[in-house]
């Protein structure tokens, strides 16, 4: 029986999942089924989904077959769209027993949403897609703030900024790592921290300069964050 850790972004517009084996993008986008008179080999991120009597369409599929493509942008992650993110990232990508890391803005990140997502997440499935069933279970979920999160990779010393560039949201954290002798303290700060609801998809404009001097007019007005301040930018923005 396999088992492992599967970390799942599941984003309203893209969908990010990296196992040991994978590191795959595929398009959040899901919709209603319906039968077909024309229908193609499945592309790579072409999902018909069965889950408990009901059929959906997601991924590259959704987009050219559905009449009501969905791209939905909450403030929470307590959904079925965001549960078949999770869903179709084990089936594909995952384990027997899938360990799965979750992230929500810093604005989602309390108590209350976490274990909402938890409740609805663990447990054993059954899951078919593009014809293959899948018993599998979700024995763990760990709901992560986004932004912040980011830190872990290369854990800068002193304080560091973090900007994380979505769709529908854009996150700003601050962390400081300090060393006392033998000692280190890692520390998220809150009061420096936040969520934009504001995003790469929220305008008409491509204009990037723009969005930029947009974003950092916004940050300015956020306590103790200076134009000196070493900033960290990432999330399918930064590309």
């Amino acid at each position: 029986m396999s088992k492992g850790v599967v970390a799942v972004d599941n984003g309203g517009y893209n969908t990010t999942v990296v196992t040991k084996d994978y590191c795959v993008t595929f398009p959040s986008v899901k919709g209603e089924y319906r039968k077909r008179n024309l229908i193609s080999k499945h592309g790579e991120f072409d999902f018909e989904v069965e889950l408990e009597g009901k059929m959906y369409m997601a991924g590259t599929l959704a987009k050219h077959e559905c009449q009501f493509p969905l791209e939905i942008h909450t403030d929470t992650k307590q959904h079925i769209f965001y549960d078949l993110s999770v869903l179709i990232a084990c089936h594909q990508y995952g384990y027997d027993r899938n360990y799965v890391i979750l992230p929500v803005p810093i604005f989602m990140h309390n108590e209350q949403e976490k274990r909402g997502i938890i409740d609805r997440l663990v447990r054993s499935w059954g899951v078919t897609i593009n014809g293959e069933y899948k018993q599998f279970e979700i024995c763990d979920v760990k709901v992560a703030p986004e932004s912040v999160s980011a830190f872990w990779i290369d854990r800068p010393n002193g304080k560091s900024r973090w900007l994380d560039l979505g769709s529908r949201h854009v996150g700003f954290g601050t962390v400081i790592n300090e060393s006392n002798g033998s000692s280190k303290t890692i520390r998220y700060v809150d009061m420096e921290s936040g969520t934009f609801k504001k995003g790469m998809n929220t305008f008409d404009s491509d204009d990037m300069e723009s969005f930029a001097d947009f974003l950092g007019g916004r940050l300015k007005g956020k306590p103790h964050w200076n134009t000196e301040d070493r900033v960290f930018v990432h999330g399918g923005g930064s590309y």
